[in-house]
């Protein structure tokens, strides 16, 4: 990579230290994988947590069902070098498990002979015995042509042990080292087509990846080739907190950086820091390296070169280097930018604003809104004076809806419940928030411990107030899914869901006669709900630190019903979500439901579940199950579509449409994927290792007619994670090591969402249908149980002695002395169970 403006004004000591900094976060770190399936789900394409680079090359055609794709090769290979390929690919040779299938796989073959997924166990004594899948797995769909396998001449002679299809569409037994066939894999996703400038071709570790030319590096996340030369333009700078001219110390502050980049598409990390003031326009060289600087924020961004402008957001908190005990300091932000594509030098990755670097190139390039007025001038030189945190201070980040439309449902259960059961209470909707405490540095002692316990609370009021009735609570988390919080890490961001339900007066008012009967518009306020006196940024938190303890959102309100009977519908539709933990750390979140819906055209069935982790490592979703089925009167069919992944990686899916549909699967696959990291150089070097292991399964039946639907959905998922990484530094080392369970779901065979739903047509003019139905949903959740650790340990010197023929001999030995341990992170664990629907009815008539 070129950079082609430079700042040379640089304090060495700032380049240096940040240097290891910034390359050790920012992906300099080279990539040593290590997996192990215990079993492999299959059809998948394979994707790492870390990595989805895997390919297959373009095929000489293609087909696709739901999410299963097929892709035709018409180069000749023998059996066994056709199944390495696909496998190669992230797929499997073909294996098609019904005549539909069959019959897309030969809608794609060609008029060619195709390998087939299909093999001959060894030790037969029939052509026909023994028979089994790539996988080992005996077929439940078969589709040889007459008097096939064979072996040649009816007779087993162990000739002829792999599988084909004919142009046909019938399948053939041959050798497994016949060549003259063409083959086709099977992916349980969409594979990746290269793109960016990348070609799909067969990697060091045998696999396909999208790879780039030489001195550029193939990005996942765009597709695209990154690296090589590269000319960069800072043009503005804005800080937000630098309108006062003060920024506080473990308190947070917001900038914006405009950039242009010309020349090949790269990625960047642009960061923001503090430097101390010289003591003037003309500072010497040896005033400017020992001016001393601290790293506040940056992210990573791809910079197209195509000249364009670009404006990168940086959030951070001031660290305590930035003040490092005096009583205030005089600085001016500078600009960091560092090649993420590839090693650059010191002297091209910054630039520098004070009053000596303003009047260079670069910094008359660069131009900035003046805090105070408002006004642009050129140079970004922003001028503030670092202090002392004033105290703590906790603020509401964010508050919203899951939904802008929220549901008032009638009070009490419905009509329809069970005789003896019980439904989960319906909230109106959950708000989730984020909030977070400055003003306390990371490592001071008991830094996480607030002075009392933060509880949340929600009002709302209509929009307009009719009769000026003012805010009303709403009654937050009846069911104690959430605690007031007593500890938070200082600059953690916690999210937090609530499940808020109406109170009797929020009812009384919205009833007919009620001033808000007929108000659909409402707002809620939420707030943080503090105990102790607050001392934030008088900008932000105003002079008392309230003014950032609340937000406000807006909702619409409709009314929900519950009659078990209505003029030509009729739904039974009960959906849950929430979440545990902090995004910064590790946080689970858990969504699904059953919604159920009977109509003049027939009646359907959706269930699904979806389980997502976010975290410092990065966001998937660990597992994602659905079952949809649907019966219709005219024309009288059937129809369904299911399917189950598991970290994006599909293990099935299947649909179909017909008179009468019936479909079962239970399977369970355990999968780990252990990913170890390394970087060194003389004096320093990074390990970071860790494991992520989880168990998952799927248990679903599916039953469906012209006048009836039978469904059964459960995911079932075990999933932990271990990390541990550790960065040396000749005489310290500091270690981060993490052990938790972040996943126990639906693990009883009685978990998960049911619904029984049948119809009888009894007249056809005009229309009019009586229909029965029998629902269930449970979620049982265990989560998040385990801890997040960093231990800083020192090198230390000591006599050890050992004995070398009969005599004593005294020499210096090493050893690791504990200096400081931190908890980054602690939850005991989560336990919740929720019957979310248990709904009957018969006898219901739709016309």
């Amino acid at each position: 990579m070129r950079w082609t403006q430079t700042s040379r004004a640089v304090p060495r000591h700032l380049m240096l230290g940040l240097a290891a900094l910034l390359w050790s976060g920012c992906g300099g770190l080279a990539e040593v994988p290590g997996d192990a399936d215990a079993e492999s789900p299959l059809p998948e394409q394979r994707a790492s947590l870390v990595s989805t680079d895997r390919c297959a090359p373009a095929p000489a055609a293609q087909a696709s069902s739901g999410e299963t794709v097929y892709y035709r090769y018409s180069t000749n290979k023998t059996w066994n070098a056709a199944k390495a390929d696909c496998e190669a690919m992230g797929g499997r040779l073909a294996v098609p498990r019904s005549s539909s299938d069959n019959e897309l796989l030969r809608s794609i073959n060609g008029g060619q002979l195709v390998h087939l997924g299909f093999r001959q166990n060894s030790g037969q004594s029939q052509p026909g015995a023994g028979w089994v899948t790539v996988e080992g797995d005996t077929p439940n769909y078969t589709n040889w042509s007459s008097g096939e396998p064979n072996d040649g001449d009816g007779y087993e002679s162990s000739t002829q042990n792999c599988g084909r299809m004919w142009d046909s569409g019938a399948w053939d037994d041959i050798s497994c080292t016949s060549s003259g066939s063409h083959y086709a894999c099977e992916f349980g996703a969409q594979p990746v087509t290269c793109g960016g400038g990348s070609t799909c071709s067969l990697s060091t570790d045998s696999t396909y990846r999208c790879s780039c030319p030489a001195g550029q590096r193939y990005d996942v996340e765009n597709n695209s080739c990154f690296g090589g030369p590269l000319s960069i333009e800072v043009n503005s700078l804005n800080v937000d907190q630098a309108a006062s001219g003060n920024v506080f110390v473990n308190f947070p502050l917001k900038a914006r950086v405009g950039i242009k980049g010309t020349g090949n598409t790269n990625s960047l990390v642009v960061s923001l820091g503090l430097m101390q003031k010289p003591s003037g326009p003309n500072p010497t060289q040896a005033e400017l390296e020992s001016l001393k600087s601290c790293l506040v924020g940056g992210t990573r961004i791809t910079l197209p070169g195509d000249g364009s402008q670009q404006f990168v957001d940086i959030e951070g908190l001031v660290p305590p280097e930035c003040l490092e005990g005096e009583p205030q300091r005089a600085a001016n932000f500078f600009v960091l930018l560092d090649g993420a594509d590839e090693y650059t030098t010191e002297e091209d990755k910054w630039l520098v604003y004070n009053e000596k670097e303003a009047q260079t190139p670069v910094g008359q390039a660069c131009k900035t809104r003046d805090p105070a007025t408002g006004v642009e001038r050129t140079g970004c030189v922003i001028n503030v004076n670092v202090r002392p945190p004033p105290g703590t201070d906790i603020a509401l980040l964010e508050a919203s809806p899951d939904s802008s439309v929220v549901v008032l449902d009638p009070n009490g259960q419905a009509t329809d419940v069970t005789p003896g059961g019980t439904e989960a209470p319906r909230p109106l909707f959950v708000a989730g928030i984020n909030v977070a405490a400055f003003g306390r540095d990371f490592n001071e002692a008991n830094a996480s411990s607030l002075p009392g316990v933060v509880d949340f609370a929600y009002d709302i009021i209509a929009q307009p107030d009719v009769g000026n009735v003012g805010w009303k609570r709403l009654n937050a988390n009846p069911e104690a899914l959430h605690a007031p919080i007593g500890n938070l890490r200082p600059g953690e961001e916690l999210q937090l869901d609530a499940r808020l339900h109406p109170t009797p007066e929020f009812r009384t008012l919205t009833s007919p006669g009620g001033p808000w009967a007929a108000s659909m518009d409402y707002q809620v306020r939420a707030c943080a709900m503090v105990p102790f006196p607050e001392h934030g940024d008088p900008m932000f938190a105003g002079p008392n630190g309230l003014a950032n303890n609340c937000k406000v959102f807006t909702v619409r309100l409709v009314r929900g019903n519950y009659s078990s009977s209505s003029a030509s519908s009729y739904d039974v539709t009960k959906t849950y979500s929430n979440a545990w933990g902090s995004s910064s750390t590790i946080q689970l979140a858990l969504s699904g439901g059953s919604t159920n819906t009977f109509n003049l055209s027939g009646a359907s069935t959706d269930n699904e579940a979806t389980a997502s982790i976010k975290g410092f490592f990065g966001s998937f979703d660990v597992a994602q199950a659905w079952g949809d089925a649907s019966a219709t009167v005219s024309p009288a069919q059937a129809s369904m579509d299911t399917g189950f992944k598991v970290f994006g990686v599909s293990l099935l899916s299947y649909s179909k449409t017909a008179g009468t549909v019936t479909y079962s699967y239970d399977k369970s696959y355990s999968k780990q994927k252990c990913l170890t990291y390394s970087y060194g150089v003389v004096v320093a070097s990074i390990n970071i290792s860790g494991c992520f292991t989880a168990s998952a399964g799927f248990d679903m039946g599916i039953t469906a007619s012209a006048t009836s639907i039978n469904a059964q959905v459960r995911p079932y998922v075990q999933a932990s994670l271990s990390v541990s990484g550790t960065l040396n530094l000749t005489l310290y080392k500091a270690t981060l090591s993490a052990s938790i369970t972040i996943l126990s779901f639906n693990t009883n065979d009685s978990d998960g969402v049911s619904a029984g739903l049948s119809f009888v047509i009894n007249s056809t003019n005009p229309l009019k249908l009586t229909i029965a139905y029998d629902t269930d949903a449970v979620f049982r959740i265990s989560t998040l149980d385990g801890s997040i650790d960093l231990t800083i340990e020192q090198l230390e010197a000591n006599w050890c002695k050992k004995k070398v023929w009969g005599i004593k001999v005294y020499y210096v030995c090493w050893s690791w002395d504990t200096l400081a341990e931190y908890n980054l992170f602690s939850y005991d664990g989560y336990s919740f169970s929720s019957t979310l629907l248990d709904r009957s009815g018969s006898a219901i008539t739709l016309q």
